[in-house]
């Protein structure tokens, strides 16, 4: 069976064509893989300073002695600062209460790792609300 000379080569143009797509096809795979695995670890890394970031505002809203101010805390291979500040207010017998926790973010594509930070703010009575409670 001859072939026409006009077909001669096309079953190579189309392998080409045919890899090119299947290359690109793999390309967006291997980058929505890398994405999930890069928001899974944000992702994890935000719960954890959620996590320090309210151990230390329930300590301060208790007003246990032994609460941390200024503390580092290493949590999977990811080190946390956490910083804690008491305002209190002149005009009424509250307590300004401000958390902030601090990590090393994790580097993307083309740029620098920047520090991730997450602040939580909350305020406390002097006097615990319960004190002159009379019971019935």
């Amino acid at each position: 069976m001859k072939t026409k000379p006009s077909q001669t080569g096309m079953a190579m143009v189309e392998a080409l064509v045919a890899s090119a797509v299947l290359g690109v096809g793999m390309m967006g795979a291997v980058q929505l893989a890398t994405q999930g695995l890069q928001t899974a670890t944000d992702t994890r890394q935000r719960l954890l300073a959620h996590s320090l970031a309210m151990d230390a505002m329930d300590c301060h809203q208790s007003l246990r002695p032994d609460c941390p101010v200024n503390d580092q805390t290493t949590a999977q291979a990811t080190p946390f600062t956490r910083r804690v500040e008491l305002t209190p207010r002149a005009s009424a017998s509250l307590t300004d209460i401000t958390v902030t926790v601090q990590w090393p973010g994790a580097a993307r594509a083309g740029t620098a790792g920047t520090p991730s930070q997450l602040v939580l703010r909350s305020s406390r009575a002097a006097v615990p609300i319960w004190v002159g409670v009379s019971l019935p």
